[in-house]
């Protein structure tokens, strides 16, 4: 019978997973000494659970502690060392744990607070957050922001940083994300409802474009094999461009037709929102990927879609603007901030890797796929970035509706 995994009585090994919307702790199933991966204990229950992420669990001076591992194969060394670290420190071997330091109750300059807070994404979040983050605390707000102390902020200073973002000429959309942004900031320092519901800038939030069927037969049809594979694993995966350069065929489950957002500290690569997730595959993807693992004799630990080195490709968007030229589909009337033109190179803004994500998202919702599943298989940790792709959707059923109402024959 399976049973949860513990180390040494003292380190437990458990998943936060989805149980009812809900995100729970659970226990790990292990079966002849060894965990199951994505199995764990819901209610006595042995359930498969491939979303979510392993932690340590162990309790010490009287208290419980929780610790992430970055991936599963990572979990069994975590847990060994630290077991060890424990019966360490019960024997006298290595000092007890500090508790927890005191809050300090002095106040923070916005100065220290940009400063801290920078440096928390820069070892939490992702190298492309952090450039994001970095110019609108470090710049913009610190030239907007007039007073000294975090704690003095008020409606009108944020309001102040939005006008002189306007008055640079930023657009909407752009306004509004840097006052996320800022409002984080400001909430991590404990002022928080610094802005009213009207107070944030409007946009037009546009439908997200998709590609064609006939744009994807096309280049399906001009591409090389390899870049036909990248261009149909893009489409039926949904993958972020960062996910799928870390993909290793271990992130491949052949016999159930799924694929995983893993961790990859090798890469430094960790899955958007910390949260692993598994995404089916057609059966058709599936054949073609085990006969290309085959014919490339690849092992479990190799990337699927590497660069000439084996490692991740940075490239893959300038593989699909390549395939796009080489069709002969670029529109012609593109011109890059770089000056290139689309009607001269494979320099369309037409085409990009992220518009296979929104056109997964669109095709699998157009045929009946629930919303919530997709936030699932998109990884969105909020509904209303899944619901976006509502906008675009066409279903038969409503175009047969349409054609069949007194409007259509108005115009026929």
């Amino acid at each position: 019978m399976a049973k949860a995994k513990q180390y040494a009585e003292r380190v437990n090994v458990i998943k936060m997973v989805k149980v009812n919307g809900r995100w729970p702790f659970a226990p790990v199933v292990e079966r002849n000494g060894k965990i199951v991966r994505d199995h764990v204990l819901v209610k006595g229950c042995d359930e498969h659970h491939p979303e979510g992420r392993y932690y340590l669990e162990w309790y010490e001076d009287g208290r419980r502690h929780r610790e992430p591992v970055a991936a599963f194969d990572l979990v069994l060394t975590a847990a060994r060392a630290k077991s060890i670290q424990l019966n360490a420190r019960r024997a006298g071997i290595l000092p007890s744990a500090k508790p927890p330091a005191t809050p300090s109750t002095a106040r923070i300059t916005l100065a220290a607070a940009i400063d801290k807070y920078l440096e928390y994404i820069k070892v939490q979040r992702s190298l492309r957050t952090y450039r994001t983050y970095r110019p609108t605390l470090d710049v913009l707000l610190r030239n907007s922001y007039t007073k000294t102390y975090v704690d003095e902020v008020t409606r009108d200073d944020v309001l102040k940083f939005m006008g002189d973002c306007f008055d640079l000429g930023l657009g909407s959309r752009t306004v509004y994300d840097k006052l996320v942004v800022v409002l984080q900031l400001f909430k991590r320092n404990g002022q928080t409802e610094l802005v009213e519901a009207n107070d944030w800038p409007e946009y037009v939030d546009t439908i997200r474009p998709i590609y064609e069927p006939e744009e994807i037969g096309t280049m399906l049809r001009h591409a090389e094999p390899d870049e036909a594979m990248l261009i149909k694993f893009c489409l039926a995966s949904g993958f972020r461009d960062r996910e799928i350069r870390h993909v290793v065929w271990r992130d491949i489950d052949f016999r159930n037709c799924v694929v995983r957002v893993t961790a990859k500290p090798l890469w430094k690569f960790k899955p958007k929102n910390y949260e692993e997730r598994a995404v089916p595959l057609p059966r058709a993807m599936i054949e073609q990927l085990e006969r290309w693992r085959t014919n490339r004799n690849a092992v479990p630990s190799e990337l699927v879609f590497p660069n000439t080195k084996g490692k991740p490709n940075s490239l893959h968007i300038e593989i699909v603007k390549d395939v796009a030229h080489r069709a002969k589909l670029n529109c012609g009337q593109c011109v890059t901030k770089h000056g290139n033109k689309c009607a001269e190179g494979p320099h369309c803004q037409h085409f990009f890797l992220h518009k296979f994500r929104h056109t997964f998202a669109t095709e699998h919702l157009r045929h009946g796929v629930d919303i919530r599943t997709l936030q699932s298989w998109m990884g969105h940790r909020d509904i209303q970035s899944t619901m976006v792709y509502l906008k675009g959707i066409h279903s038969k059923d409503a175009l047969a509706k349409v054609n069949a109402g007194s409007l259509a024959a108005y115009v026929a």
